[in-house]
């Protein structure tokens, strides 16, 4: 199972299908197509954007950092990207996109550390 954010940052257009998707993730089925966005996995970074279909990779499902958005297209996530750079720098002042989202939201799955390297 994955770790979500919650409130999760979601592409309008996957607005009606987000609860689908992220229950065929949560099974381990590849759901191919989509990007998701999440905390990065170096501890350096903010964060990346991964496609979907990178979670054939068992080791990387395994490790994968906490979900913090769901997009239709790279294009998309790319836009989520800026709303949650926005968001933080709207709500702190500052760029400490981790600690903003960390601090801000909940999250929901794998109990264990969500800031895995997976690199």
């Amino acid at each position: 199972m994955l770790s979500w954010y919650d409130p999760l940052y979601v592409d309008k257009t996957l607005k009606d299908r987000e609860k689908g998707i992220r229950q065929r993730l949560n099974e381990g089925k590849v759901d191919l197509g989509h990007y998701l966005i999440t905390l990065a996995g170096n501890g350096r970074d903010h964060l990346d954007v991964i496609s979907t279909s990178f979670l054939s990779q068992r080791a990387l499902y395994e490790r994968l950092p906490m979900v913090v958005g769901l997009a239709a297209t790279k294009k998309e996530a790319m836009k989520l990207v800026v709303k949650i750079c926005r968001d933080c720098l709207e709500e702190t002042g500052g760029a400490d996109i981790r600690s903003y989202l960390l601090r801000k939201g909940n999250w929901h799955g794998n109990s264990s550390e969500c800031a895995h390297d997976y690199r």
